[in-house]
């Protein structure tokens, strides 16, 4: 097991073990148990290890998220089914416009999953832009993404 791996490790069972309220007292305890971590790593590790916060008797701690990604896939492919009006690659980004008021969903969901060609996305009432590095990334992403359509949605005329 490698350093991250270990750090990760300890993360998970330090937030099982406990309740960890700020990404200050997850630090201290990490450097208790000779783990010594900046902020920005810390939070890329909560990101990555999907905890989230949860509200409980008036205060919040750190969870594992019990969503997990594969359940994002098929959210995103009933979100796909029901609400997708197009998708489109255009330069560098992809372009995906919804049914009125869903496209902050569709945004929430693609940044759940962090899909590697998507640097951000920039949500509106019914469009979603998919920021990513360059031309043949944002092919890619549309390609992957083309998965989740319906059948049905590629194939008008």
């Amino acid at each position: 097991m490698n350093k991250i791996e270990s750090r990760h490790q300890l993360i998970l069972s330090l937030v099982m073990e406990k309740k960890i309220h700020t990404q200050q007292e997850l630090q201290e305890l990490l450097n208790l148990n000779g783990v010594s971590v900046t902020q920005s790593t810390l939070s890329r590790d909560i990101k990555m290890l999907n905890l989230v916060k949860v509200n409980e008797d008036d205060s919040s701690h750190y969870v594992i998220n019990p969503i997990a990604p594969s359940r994002w896939e098929k959210r995103l492919r009933l979100y796909m089914e029901d609400a997708l009006v197009m998708l489109k690659p255009v330069q560098h980004q992809v372009i995906l416009k919804a049914l009125p008021g869903l496209a902050n969903s569709f945004g929430s969901i693609l940044d759940a999953m962090e899909i590697p060609e998507i640097i951000a996305t920039v949500c509106g009432d019914d469009v979603c832009l998919i920021i990513c590095e360059d031309n043949e990334s944002a092919l890619s992403c549309f390609e992957y993404l083309k998965q989740y359509a319906p059948p049905f949605f590629f194939s008008k005329a």
